[in-house]
Formats: structure tokens, sequence, C-alpha cells
């Protein structure tokens, strides 16, 4: 029985093969960063060009159900399509990334790291931080900020935060979250 961890063993590997820049997001990042909770879903930032979407198909075809339409989609619209691997029908989430000028030097921040017995990428908690306070910025999602305010309590550039903050409008999350 595969488990997350094989999978994004397996996942990295092969973006890593192929050359395509990576990073893991989200849950299983804020895990390695801070007190883990439990998920089910992997979530993987990919910076990928619109020629990407055939070579990302055959390098997962036929461990992992992926549509090529979903792909195509997906990086005209700088959203998310599926991986599917099909033996433990663990899913993961890959968000195509943006090109704006925060998204890119959140990606250019990504680290390397090992987990077991293999490497991967990441991203930084800083920018977990400031990620998830924006996708707690309209929902207001309970889960979200007692996951910035975990990893906030483990240690972090907050100068670099609080630029960021500004620059994306969350200033106001930031500072209800740093001041409790």
């Amino acid at each position: 029985m595969q488990n997350e961890l094989d999978i994004v063993r397996d996942v990295s590997q092969r973006l890593d093969t192929a050359g395509m820049g990576y990073m893991l997001t989200g849950s299983m990042a804020m895990n390695f960063y801070a007190q883990p909770r439990m998920t089910r879903d992997i979530d993987l930032v990919v910076a990928l060009r619109p020629d990407d979407a055939a070579r990302v198909v055959n390098l997962f075809h036929p461990d992992y159900y992926v549509s090529r339409e979903a792909v195509d989609s997906s990086i005209a619209h700088q959203s998310l399509f599926n991986l599917i691997h099909n033996e433990s029908v663990i899913k993961v989430d890959c968000i195509v990334r943006k090109q704006d000028a925060y998204r890119l030097n959140e990606f250019n921040r990504r680290q390397r790291i090992k987990i077991q017995n293999f490497e991967t990428w990441i991203v930084s908690k800083e920018d977990l931080i400031l990620s998830k306070l924006f996708w707690a910025k309209d929902s207001h999602s309970e889960s979200q900020l007692r996951d910035v305010k975990n990893l906030v309590s483990t240690g972090c550039d907050r100068d670099y935060i609080e630029h960021w903050t500004t620059e994306l409008g969350l200033v106001n999350l930031w500072q209800e979250i740093t001041h409790d």
C-alpha cells in the first residue's frame, strides 16, 4: 500500500528527471515546518509552459490518471489540474505557477529538503504563511488561520512577511493573527 510520502517521492523524482520546476506547498509543507495535522491531499506548484502539457501526460501515464485537456486548460488559465495515482487513489493537486511578481519570487525562494530517503522542493515557511493568509483572505478559514499561527510560533522572517502582506493587501489579516 502506498502512502502520501510514497507519492510525493514518485512525483518529485519524475519532475526532477524531466527538469520541470515544482515545489510542495499546502498541508504537506505545513507538516514539514510545524505541528502536523491530518491531510490526504498533496499540493504542488509546477512551473509549466504552454507546450508542456503532452510532456506532463507522458511523464505520469499510465501510473496516474491525468487529463490532457485539464492540463492544457490549467496551463492556459494558470489554475490547477489533478494527478490521481491509479493504485492508491491518492490525489495530487498540481497548481500551475502564476507569473506575477510575488509568485515568481516565491518560486525562486523554494528550498531543497530531504524527507526520509528522498529529496524534494518545498515552499519557504514565510511564503507558505503568505499563501495561507491569501487563501484565508475571503473565507476567514479557521484551519488556515490556525495553520498560520502554528507556523509563526515556530519562528519566521517577519520583515519579509510584512513587506509582502502590504504588497498583497493582507496587512489586516496578518495583524489580526499576530496581535491576538
